[in-house]
C-alpha cells in the first residue's frame, strides 16, 4: 500500500511538473529593450587620442572608431595603439558598450589582442562627465589600488579624461587624456 501511494505521489509530481513546464515554455521570455544611445550618439566616428601618465616619459597615442552594430544593442570601438619605446608592442582593441537595463547603468566590455581585459560600468552622464567603475579590477604585481575613470565632454569634438592608481609600493599614479574627433 505505501509502495502505491509514493508511486501516485511520484506520478503526480511528475505531470505537475510537466504541465507547469509546459506553461512556462510556452511564454516568450521579453525582449530586452534597445538602448538609448542619444547620450553617446557624439562619439560615433574617428577620433585620434594621446595620453600620459604621470610615470612614464611621454604619452602614448591611439586611435578609436566608434559605430552602432546591427543588432542596435552595442556601441563598438575599434582602436589602435602605436607602440612606444617604454612598451615596443602596438595593442588593437575592442570596446563594448550597452545599457543594461535591469541594472540601469551602461557598460563597457573591453578586450585587445594581448590578453588584455576590463569591464566598467556607470550610472550615466551627469552634466558633462560619465564615470566608469571598474568591475575587473584586482590588485596586481605592480597595481595596489585604482579610481574610477573620468570621461569629460568637453564638446562634440572633444573628450578629456582622467584616472589614477597607487602602486603596490605606494606611489600615486595619474593618468590624463585628451580624444579629438577627425
Amino acid at each position: 500500500m505505501i509502495k502505491r501511494v509514493f508511486s501516485l505521489l511520484v506520478l503526480m509530481a511528475f505531470t505537475t511538473s510537466a504541465a507547469l513546464a509546459q506553461t512556462i515554455e510556452a511564454t516568450p521570455a521579453p525582449k530586452p529593450p534597445k538602448p538609448n544611445f542619444a547620450p553617446l550618439k557624439f562619439m560615433l566616428g574617428s577620433w585620434s587620442c594621446t595620453a600620459k601618465s604621470s610615470r612614464r616619459p611621454g604619452p602614448y597615442k591611439w586611435t578609436i572608431s566608434y559605430a552602432l552594430d546591427g543588432t542596435g544593442y552595442w556601441l563598438v570601438g575599434k582602436s589602435n595603439q602605436a607602440a612606444v619605446s617604454w612598451f615596443p608592442y602596438p595593442i588593437v582593441g575592442q570596446d563594448l558598450i550597452t545599457f543594461d537595463a535591469d541594472t540601469g547603468r551602461w557598460a563597457d566590455s573591453y578586450s585587445d589582442n594581448l590578453g588584455n581585459y576590463d569591464l566598467t560600468v556607470s550610472p550615466g552622464w551627469v552634466g558633462s562627465k560619465i564615470v566608469w567603475h571598474d568591475l575587473a579590477f584586482a590588485k596586481g604585481k605592480d597595481i595596489a589600488t585604482q579610481t574610477d575613470l573620468t570621461w569629460t565632454k568637453v564638446s562634440d569634438t572633444k573628450i578629456s579624461s582622467n584616472s589614477g592608481f597607487t602602486t603596490v609600493k605606494g606611489k600615486s599614479v595619474s593618468v590624463t587624456g585628451v580624444c579629438l574627433k577627425q
